[in-house]
């Protein structure tokens, strides 16, 4: 019995880590006001020091996320997850989308 419910216990422990989210950053190319929020990738970005920022229940940076955020803020310098970062390359992908 009391083997049962440990086992639950580590169960729930480990489920609550996979389903954390990981942060997001993007680095407009302009200057964005602090305190500006939006939402985009089905998450809220909050934004300060002219970076914003938002958990994505995803793990990596992709110019498909990155497009949906700059339709909303414009242009970025980079845009990045806690596991990867996009290219240049990607970035300039991403910046096509960009809202003008």
């Amino acid at each position: 019995m009391i083997r049962s419910i440990v086992l639950s216990c580590c169960a729930l422990a480990f489920s609550g880590i996979a389903l954390a989210g990981t942060n997001f950053v993007a680095e407009p190319a302009s200057s964005v006001a602090d305190g500006e929020q939006f939402i985009a990738a089905k998450a809220l970005w909050n934004c300060s020091d002219n970076v914003c920022a938002a958990e994505l229940s995803r793990r990596t940076a992709t110019v498909r996320t990155c497009k949906k955020v700059v339709k909303e803020i414009g242009a970025v310098a980079s845009f990045r997850s806690d596991t990867n970062a996009l290219s240049e390359d990607e970035i300039t992908s991403c910046n096509a989308s960009a809202r003008t």
